[in-house]
């Protein structure tokens, strides 16, 4: 397999739909190259947490269906001839909660609903379920070059067992989409959770996170041996980097973790 070519896109993004759709426009109008996949945090469409109410966070979510960030996002794509992982605040029928949505753009423009956040941030005072409904599905697999991806969104990298169950699938990368809160230690614990992620399922974690006031920034590539081996800081950045998906088997072949924790639940199972 050839590797594949991720581009992160880190910056602050607030409570206007087109205005972050400029922001993201901006940085890939002058700065995109060659990724085969660009990929944009969460709260990227819509930063939930910059002061709004849930009634005002769900008048300001789209459908998939009637959405002009969507269209613009689709465009941009097209553009570049690169597929887009993006963020997406999905209107829901329960007034005032939405999704919080992983939504593929492919180069073509098309795009598909690929993952609804499962385990929502509530903690640290935050209650995220009075604006988000949690969903009920791990990622659908996606397939770009023949190297298997998953997604999962922030506070879902607090939970191995959704990591191991993508690792069980085959994935070589698990994306990260993240509006990882400021606090005490909170970058430690991000590279902390991730590196253990990585190690655990022998397998990348690619953490694309936010940055600014709210957000710690530090955006970084996991290697499946569970160190970082990328780190893109604390400023506003838009970067290019090539994941080598061999690496995945190279890992999995020395330190077999996957296969023995398999091999003992189907033990456990048979009892």
């Amino acid at each position: 397999m050839n590797d594949l070519i991720v581009g992160i896109l880190q910056d602050e993004f607030g409570a206007k739909p087109l205005e972050n759709y400029r922001l993201v426009e901006k940085w890939l109008l002058e700065n995109y190259r060659e990724a085969d996949l660009v990929i944009l945090p969460e709260y990227s469409m819509l930063n939930i947490l910059a002061g709004l109410k849930p009634e005002e966070a769900y008048r300001l979510a789209e459908e998939l269906e009637d959405s002009e960030y969507l269209s613009k996002i689709s465009d941009l794509a097209g553009k570049l001839d690169t597929y887009m992982l993006i963020h997406f605040i999905e209107k829901s029928r329960e007034k005032p909660r939405s999704y919080s949505s992983s939504i593929l753009v492919e180069p073509s423009g098309k795009y598909e609903l690929v993952y609804r956040k499962i385990h929502l941030f509530d903690a640290y005072g935050y209650r995220e379920s009075d604006y988000l409904l949690p969903g009920k599905q791990l990622s659908k697999t996606l397939v770009i070059k023949n190297i298997m991806l998953h997604i999962a969104i922030c506070y879902d990298i607090r939970f191995p067992e959704l990591f191991r169950k993508y690792a069980y699938r085959g994935g070589h990368i698990v994306i990260v989409q993240a509006g990882w809160v400021k606090g005490p230690l909170k970058e430690e614990i991000l590279d902390f959770l991730a590196t253990s992620r990585s190690h655990e399922n022998t397998m990348y974690l690619v953490v694309v996170n936010q940055t600014g006031k709210m957000f710690t920034g530090r955006s970084g590539v996991f290697n499946p041996f569970g160190f970082k081996e990328l780190d893109l800081g604390f400023k506003p950045r838009y970067l290019e980097y090539a994941l080598d998906p061999s690496i995945v088997g190279e890992a999995r072949k020395q330190i077999p973790v996957v296969k023995h924790s398999l091999n003992n639940w189907i033990i456990e199972f048979k009892k």
